[in-house]
């Protein structure tokens, strides 16, 4: 149901709402046995990315309008791979646009949000919460606002991937 709490959990389990609480609730939040919740900052920033991946509701509100598709997904790997060499970011970034559906990911890496359709933007989402390869991924209702069609083609690529390379996947909808 909507207001339930289910963002603001996925949130949470990511470290990106942290100070949210239950009252009157207990429990863990863990990830291969280490604590999730109160973790400090600076190890769910290593956290985030690196293994666990998150595709935001709205990649409109969640992307940088000032920054390409390719810059905001090389970003992460810059942030998780010190000392990387710009091809091999090049190449992971290629890879992830791949993985999340651009059947040509050279024709739109230097586009910027407001130049791709609904879907390729949520695919941005998803090759950004791919690009490191996470052992978590956590979709936020990640077929809001995009069409019936490109929902289920959105909907069988998530599953794809999650089947083929053995990763796990938080799924939120109504």
């Amino acid at each position: 149901e909507s207001g339930s709490g289910k963002s603001v959990l996925a949130l949470n389990i990511a470290g990106l709402f942290p100070e949210a609480v239950i009252s009157g609730r207990s429990g863990s939040i863990e990830l291969d046995g280490r604590q999730l919740a109160g973790a400090d900052e600076e190890s769910m920033r290593h956290l985030r990315g690196r293994r666990i991946g998150f595709v935001f509701q709205e990649p409109m509100t969640a992307m940088n309008p000032l920054m390409t598709l390719y810059d905001q997904i090389a970003e992460t790997v810059y942030a998780h791979e010190k000392g990387i060499g710009n091809d091999q970011v090049k190449e992971r970034v290629l890879r992830a646009l791949a993985r999340a559906g651009f059947s040509e990911p050279e024709k739109f890496w230097n586009s910027y949000p407001h130049q791709l359709s609904g879907g390729m933007r949520q695919r941005a989402m998803i090759a950004m919460a791919l690009v490191m390869d996470p052992d978590l991924i956590i979709a936020d209702e990640p077929t809001t606002a995009i069409d019936a069609e490109l929902q289920v083609q959105l909907l069988a690529e998530l599953r794809r991937l999650i089947e083929k390379e053995g990763r796990t996947m938080i799924f939120i909808s109504h």
